[in-house]
Formats: C-alpha cells, structure tokens, sequence
C-alpha cells in the first residue's frame, strides 16, 4: 500500500486489533466522540451564552455516557478522543476555533486491518498512538506536519461493502489518492450526494438498506443490491416540512429560531436567545452544519445484523425491523441538532469480527 512521505508505520501483529470490512459485522471495539468540559465556558461572562453552552456539554456528555453503557453492556470495547485544549484566550475563541472531537467518523476511517487519518486533529494524538504501539497498521501522514493528498476526505462518503466500496463525490487529489490506496479493492463511484453518505444511505445489514432518497430505480443500485430489501425512508428534514409548511403554534418558534441560524443549528429552549444564536454564529459556526437538511433516524449503529442502535423511534425503520428480526436501540442523542451528528457520525467502529469478502453483485 502506498504511504505518505513521513508517516509512522508500525509493524502489523499476527491477529489484527483493526478489522472491519463492513458496518453490520459484530462490533468489538469503537471509538465514541468527546466534547469540552462544562468549565470550557466559564470565561463566558453573559449568562445568556454561557449557561446554553455548558448545558449542551454536561447533556451531550450525559448522552455518550449512555452511548458507551449500550456498547459495553454489548460487550465492545470503547475508546475516547482526548479533549484537552491549552490555549490563551484569543486562541480559544478565535472565529472558527478548534472544533471538539464530537463525531470521529468524519475524518478518520477503517477499512480491512488499517486505520487511516484524514484530518490533523490533535484531539487524536493519543488514540492513533496507542494502535502504533500496539503494532497495528496505521495510516498516519501528518507526523511532518505534512498536507498530504488524502487531507479532508470526508471518510462517511466511503461506504465499505465488503471487498468494495462505494464512493461518493472527492476531488481529483483526492480520488488519484484513493484509486492507489485502495488498488486492491472493487470501487463503485457513486457522485449524486456530495456529502456524507451516511446521512442518505444506510447498510443495515447484509440484504437490507434503508434510504432517505429513492435510488431503487437507479442502474448500478438494481445491479449491485439485487435482492437486497431497499427501503426508501419519507425525507422529513426540516427543510422539507417546517420549511414548507405555513407557520403554526406548533412549528412558529422553532421555524423563527431556524431561520435566525440559517438553518445550521436548533437549541430547544433557546429559540428566542439571540445573544446564544449570535455568539455562535460569530464564534462557533465551525461547531455546526445545516441541520435543517438532517434526518438522523438514518443515521444508525449496528451492533450485529440483529441488533441497530437508533436515534428515536420512526415507524418506517422499526416496522423493517421487525420483519428482518432487528432489535432497535434507542439512543437520544439530545444535541444532535446542535452538532448536526448521529450515531453513526459519533462513533467510529474500530474493530468488527468478520473478514473481507464479496457481498454486491458485481
């Protein structure tokens, strides 16, 4: 496999402690985002900033804690990134500051038995350096400090099917990048979302996908999950109904405190706090996305091909469910609106028990 100039590349152990050739094997060990502590803020002085701020660290701590019972109840093992930041001041709260380490899916990625980085966050020193220790196979160019061709691959956009995967649209460094890396794995370019596929396009299990948009009709999906169960999920992001929709008691607020964010976040509770609405949007608009086009249920964790952690309940998917035999998980990630991340985002699964073999047909 090619490797970056100035990466660290320890030898790889007998057994491997990175394994996942697909997002439905059963989990063993997996990595769980992490936010600042609630002091983070107390230099805030208004109130009105820093008590909306520290509520959504300790709740959004208070809901990976839960997150990481349901792993461990399950059996897998669970790693965090660090989320220590020395800093002055400025630094801090300079515009578009160090986002925390929330969703380690965007930018870091397994596939097979290597662990890859495509983002520079030292919030995963520690982690990417116990695997070097540990003698696993690492995918690390940023030791120089370099800015290799692989920087920023949205790792959610390559979607592991076994010995293939499906790709989502990248830019032309970045595709050069993944053709020479993955030389040895089947490749389907699929550029119609531009953008985390996982928030579209979930693979349920072996046989089951569960969809935001209709792509049943489309050419290489009627070739290459022939015979799989492809459900399409109503597309019930806001931008389709709150949107859409006149305005009414039951929507009004929520529709106003949207269009006050540019539908990039949504706080319940803080609809009407311009002073938090614009603090973030000066000072924190790297912390968010557009959650106005998010629709999490999609957004789910498999633990096994019978068992999928969900965000809430949605009678499309559990209805699927049941037929397939699938214990869902309820998991109330409260702040997702805020952070414009699922489970699947939250979480990356590090170690799955299967191997590498052909699931599409091609």
């Amino acid at each position: 496999m090619y490797r970056s100039t100035g990466e660290t590349m320890a030898k790889p152990k007998s057994v491997n402690r990175i394994n996942s050739w697909c997002g439905w094997d059963p989990l063993e060990e997996v990595w769980v985002g992490r936010h600042y502590t609630p002091d983070y803020f107390q230099t805030i002085k208004d109130t009105k900033v820093r008590d909306p701020l520290t509520r959504i660290a300790e709740e959004t701590e208070e809901d990976y804690q839960s997150l990481i019972k349901i792993l461990k109840d399950y059996g897998a093992t669970v790693h965090r990134p660090g989320n220590n930041l020395c800093c002055n001041e400025h630094a801090r709260w300079s515009e578009g500051g160090i986002t925390p380490a929330v969703q380690p899916r965007d930018f870091n990625y397994t596939y097979g038995n290597t662990l890859y980085r495509f983002e520079n966050k030292i919030f995963y020193n520690d982690l990417y350096e116990m695997y070097k220790q540990d003698g696993c196979d690492v995918y690390d160019p940023y030791v120089n400090s370099l800015t290799p061709d692989s920087h920023n691959i949205e790792a959610p956009s390559l979607v592991r099917f076994g010995d293939a995967i499906i790709i989502d649209a990248h830019s032309d460094r970045q595709k050069n990048w993944i053709k020479e890396n993955f030389n040895d794995t089947k490749l389907f370019w699929w550029e119609t979302n531009e953008g985390h596929r996982d928030g579209v396009f979930c693979p349920v299990k072996e046989g089951l996908i569960i969809s935001l948009h209709d792509y049943k009709e489309d050419a290489l999906h009627k070739k290459l999950f022939k015979g799989w169960d492809y459900v399409y999920m109503e597309n019930v992001s806001w931008e389709n109904t709150i949107f859409k929709k006149e305005i009414h008691p039951s929507i009004g607020s929520m529709r106003h405190a949207l269009y006050k964010t540019d539908g990039k976040f949504y706080v319940r509770g803080e609809e009407d706090n311009v002073k938090f609405i614009g603090f973030v949007n000066k000072w924190l608009k790297d912390w968010v996305g557009y959650v106005a086009e998010s629709v999490f249920d999609i957004n789910m964790l498999t633990l096994d091909e019978n068992h999928v952690i969900v965000n809430s309940y949605n009678k499309t998917v559990f209805d699927t469910f049941k037929k397939h035999k699938i214990e869902p998980i309820i998991c109330n990630l409260r702040h997702r609106y805020f952070w414009d991340g699922g489970l699947h985002c939250n979480t990356l699964d590090i170690r799955r028990k299967g191997n590498k073999r052909q699931v599409l047909d091609y």
